[in-house]
């Protein structure tokens, strides 16, 4: 497990509500990254729990193995 500053604050590309998410890249602080509404290269897949639309946070490098965050 790992940790990431930025994993519970995502805005979905729906509703623009702010929620997390359980699971990070290893290096995914690390890399500069974007939401949008389709995957990239390098991406990990995001459920709304507000609207249950599924969106994308997505790295142009890749930010390694995504894994369980710690809590």
């Amino acid at each position: 497990m790992h940790f990431s500053q930025f994993a519970n604050n995502l805005l979905c590309q729906y509703c623009n509500k702010t929620h997390g998410t359980k699971n990070w890249p290893v290096s995914g602080d690390i890399f500069p990254f974007y939401f949008q509404k389709e995957p990239g290269n390098y991406n990990l897949k995001v459920s709304c729990p507000y609207c249950g639309k599924e969106w994308y946070v997505v790295w142009d490098d890749n930010p390694g193995l995504i894994k369980p965050l710690g809590f």
